[in-house]
């Protein structure tokens, strides 16, 4: 990806930061965000939430398109 690609303009998240409900549902629950680096690459991810059974693992998926 080309840097302009993963770093928005303003402070907007790269990457939301997501769990399954249980190890079985197919619903997510929305933790946290990741955010670019402002220099060289990589993440910063920021979890809001910690849910209380929590293996540690959670998925990074794109935020929705704002038009």
């Amino acid at each position: 990806m080309a840097k302009s690609e993963t770093r928005p303009k303003g402070n907007r998240p790269v990457y939301i930061a997501r769990v399954k409900q249980t190890p079985e549902s197919e619903f997510m629950t929305t933790i946290g965000a990741a955010f670019a680096f402002k220099e060289g690459d990589g993440l910063v991810v920021k979890l809001q939430v910690v849910p209380t059974d929590w293996d540690g693992s959670f998925i990074l998926v794109p935020p929705p398109k704002e038009e």
